[in-house]
């Protein structure tokens, strides 16, 4: 009987924890410049916020497991234009830079004058945008395995740069070429399960909007150029991207204040694979810099 009425206990602690956190986060929508832009939001006293920027034609779903994991910070994660719950307009352009400014414009919202911003994929180079367009705003970034740029300064590899993002965009026409991307960024081992709860995500977004997305690549790339950023800057990355020992020697160089990780056997998608891990990693970075 005693042990009954334990496991009991038990029971009811982890599901009041869990209605604690859930009740604290909330749902809400911002119309700005056209765009209905719906976030996620867990709220607090602290004078502190994680902002969470997902991938291509992700969601706030890839957060879950990070939203009620930070109780010493607010918490606040975006569905970025075109994606997740927020509007979708096939006739309108979807750039890094629009992303960005969609984000300063929650802070603003939320009467929240700066944040440390983390970016999954694409989303970490929203985060360089807002880095360096929105500086005040910017209390550091992390990088969730991201899609960093770093133009050459040779005018023929910054061709092929371009020429390499055109031949993306084209292979995107069919979903055939979502299929396949997003396979390349599994591994053999990588659970089912998470495979399919990606998929499911990423085609709630119009692949047209996403065709958008990577040819804004582009069209942003005044942010790409070389430069040292003296922030705080939190960098872990799998082997999905087949990184070279070059790579991490850029990065850094850019990047000087960067604690930089390399994760073993996990996709892409790490964060929802191994959340636990993932958020060790964070709260011990923002334990020392944030």
């Amino acid at each position: 009987m005693k042990n009954v009425i334990f496991i009991l206990l038990l029971i009811s602690f982890f599901t009041n924890l869990l209605c604690f956190g859930e009740k604290h986060l909330k749902t809400k929508k911002l119309n700005w410049n056209g765009y209905k832009i719906h976030y996620e939001m867990r709220k607090n006293s602290s004078e502190k916020t994680l902002f969470f920027i997902h991938g291509w034609t992700a969601s706030t779903e890839c957060w879950k497991y990070q939203m009620n994991s930070f109780p010493d910070y607010k918490v606040i994660a975006v569905d970025l234009p075109g994606n997740g719950l927020s509007s979708k307009d096939e006739n309108k352009i979807y750039t890094m830079e629009l992303f960005a400014d969609s984000c300063i414009e929650v802070l603003r919202e939320e009467k929240i004058e700066k944040a440390f911003f983390l970016g999954h994929s694409m989303g970490f180079s929203v985060a360089e945008i807002i880095s360096q367009k929105y500086s005040k705003k910017c209390a550091g970034i992390a990088c969730i395995d991201g899609a960093h740029f770093e133009l050459s300064d040779k005018p023929e590899e910054r061709e092929q740069w371009i020429e390499y993002n055109r031949y993306f965009v084209k292979s995107l026409e069919i979903e055939k070429g979502r299929d396949d991307f997003i396979n390349a960024l599994f591994l053999p081992d990588t659970p089912e399960l998470l495979k399919r709860e990606i998929f499911r995500i990423s085609r709630q977004v119009p692949l047209s909007i996403g065709r958008s997305m990577i040819a804004a690549a582009e069209t942003d790339m005044k942010f790409w150029e070389k430069r040292v950023m003296d922030i705080p800057c939190l960098a872990v990355h799998t082997e999905v991207y087949h990184l070279s020992p070059e790579y991490k020697r850029d990065f850094i160089k850019m990047y000087p204040r960067a604690e930089y990780h390399e994760l073993k056997g996990v996709s892409h998608f790490f964060m929802m694979e191994i959340p636990y891990r993932t958020n060790q990693i964070i709260m011990d970075y923002l334990s020392k810099n944030y």
